[in-house]
């Protein structure tokens, strides 16, 4: 069985209750809500409650008991921040009658695609890079800056609130998911923690694990993640294909094999080459290989 260092107590969010969600006020209306490992957030109108997201590890009546333990009123939109199922899968359970569903015209294409019956059609949607509403008096800006999780992927911002949605983009107090939170265009990733950090906020939902971060967690992964490239680079530099290869007799004719031992060591290597994160980040051991490998298969071929 595999050890994995213990997680610091900066990077452990509540004890979830039998309940089996928090809900966190995040200030003005605005109130986050987890179960542990996903984690999202809705927001009081004058008239009713904004939910971004409808993760099915918390599940509609989650959700629905959420809301209700801080106001009345009802559910009258739901803002898509993508179309992956870990983060919309419960969507069915809230759709109703006069429910506007909101996304990016590529998130309707993808979930059409899918044929996935959790998923209901947005059916209010828009193309291009930004959006903005005003829903019962409170202003949200939706943009679609680049592919740096998927196509279509948002950043939900309420400027009046400082609070903004940036769901699947970084883990607050840990690392990156696997392969960078399985990001669609590395670059693009990169690009994503400067385009966070020129928003105005003092919260933000990242949507997994169970905190909410601040500026200097978006500028935490940012370091983290230039880190990772450097030493990425460097390894990729100084490590030789042939010479990996013949450390572990691969046979000349065997190309494959000669490019798995290849990234392999020079993953190793980059490994040596990271600074150490353990007093600003919980868990850096347990996705360091994954985001290391993305990083210098972007390196070598973006």
């Amino acid at each position: 069985m595999t050890a994995f260092k213990p997680m610091p107590d900066f990077a452990l969010g509540p004890d979830i209750p039998e309940s089996g969600f928090v809900v966190t006020d995040l200030g003005g209306g605005a109130y986050g809500v987890t179960q542990g490992m996903v984690n999202t957030m809705f927001l009081e109108t004058k008239k009713g409650v904004v939910l971004v997201d409808a993760p099915p590890a918390l599940g509609g009546d989650n959700l629905l008991a959420a809301i209700e333990s801080v106001t009345p009123k009802a559910l009258t939109h739901l803002i898509y921040s993508h179309s992956h199922a870990d983060h919309i899968g419960a969507a069915h359970q809230l759709n109703r009658d006069g429910l506007q569903i909101i996304g990016h015209e590529l998130t309707g294409r993808f979930i059409k695609e899918a044929h996935d019956d959790r998923r209901p059609l947005p059916n209010m949607t828009f193309n291009g890079p930004h959006k903005t509403l005003d829903i019962d008096g409170t202003r949200f800006t939706l943009d679609y800056t680049g592919d740096w999780h998927q196509a279509g992927n948002l950043f939900i911002h309420v400027p009046e609130l400082r609070t903004m949605a940036a769901i699947d983009s970084f883990s607050v107090k840990n690392p990156p998911f696997f392969r960078l939170v399985f990001s669609a265009h590395v670059p693009a990733y990169f690009e994503a923690m400067d385009q966070l950090l020129e928003y105005d906020f003092d919260t933000i939902v990242s949507g997994h694990m169970s905190l909410y971060g601040t500026p200097q967690d978006v500028a935490t992964n940012r370091d983290y993640i230039n880190d990772l490239r450097k030493s990425a680079a460097e390894a990729l530099r100084t490590v030789d294909l042939k010479q990996a290869a013949a450390a572990l007799n691969v046979p000349a004719n065997n190309k494959q094999a000669e490019l798995k031992v290849w990234m392999d060591a020079v993953v190793a290597r980059a490994a040596e080459l990271m600074p150490n994160y353990d007093k600003r980040l919980g868990g850096t051991d347990i996705f360091l290989a994954d985001n290391l490998n993305a990083v210098a298969w972007s390196l070598f071929i973006d």
